[in-house]
């Protein structure tokens, strides 16, 4: 605390001056900034990031030469198309490809399997069970009343009217 009046109450304000000496030691500390780098090791690793770049474009060339198929669509084999097109279902369709898998044979004949035949009657009959139940009501099934001459409270508007549609 350099240059501080100390007063106490014996002093008559006379300045006293105490300065404190700090020594000046420099902390030894070991700043060696130049790290050990192995030359080697990086060219080899830049060689191996290099060759990995290169194989990647290749990827990216090679998948935008190939045109590409919509992902939501794929290809369907003419034998399926028409398939769908004479109206099976894609369920039915599915389990038709699972049996041709299975058996090694055509989707045609696949078709005349026993396990396909067995899969395709039980489709069908879920498919009248499900349509033939009730379908959810909609309202309460009021009939719309029609008039005729016997109404009562007939306007004589209405029954001119009734008697020409006649």
């Amino acid at each position: 605390m350099p240059d501080e009046e100390i007063v106490t109450p014996e002093t008559t304000n006379e300045p006293v001056t105490e300065t404190v000496e700090t020594p000046d030691v420099e902390p030894e500390l070991d700043l060696d900034l130049t790290p050990e780098v192995d030359v080697e090791q990086l060219q080899a690793t830049n060689k191996k990031l290099f060759e990995r770049a290169k194989k990647a474009e290749a990827e990216l060339k090679a998948s935008k030469a190939t045109p590409a198929q919509a992902k939501g669509s794929p290809q369907l084999d003419p034998v399926e198309a028409a398939l769908l097109v004479n109206g099976m279902p894609e369920e039915l369709l599915g389990e038709l490809k699972a049996v041709a898998k299975v058996r090694g044979v055509s989707l045609l004949k696949a078709q005349s399997d026993p396990i396909y035949v067995a899969v395709k009657d039980k489709f069908e009959k879920d498919q009248k069970q499900k349509d033939a139940s009730l379908p959810a009501s909609r309202g309460s099934g009021a009939t719309k009343v029609q008039k005729d001459f016997n109404t009562p409270n007939l306007t004589a508007e209405e029954h001119r009217a009734m008697f020409k549609s006649l």
